[in-house]
């Protein structure tokens, strides 16, 4: 007896593609980025209901307190 569980091996594995990239508009980033301010804890909660990332949501955080916070047209 070897004292382990055998992992099943994964038979199938199905990619599923979502599209184009979403774009945000830069009223909805601010928006985001301010309600992820408004308690102890939010930014994953903040981002997940918004349909983002946390990474995404503390770059743009990041940008936003240097003042970066813009359009994409605009970098």
């Amino acid at each position: 007896m070897t004292g382990h569980t055998p992992i099943p091996k994964t038979s199938r594995l199905d990619v599923i593609s979502t599209g184009i990239r979403r774009r945000w508009t830069l009223e909805e980033k601010h928006r985001i980025v301010a309600e992820s301010y408004s308690g102890p804890r939010l930014v994953s909660v903040t981002a997940r209901r918004n349909g983002l990332s946390a990474s995404q949501l503390f770059t743009w955080r990041r940008l936003a307190r240097e003042g970066r916070l813009v359009e994409a047209d605009e970098t």
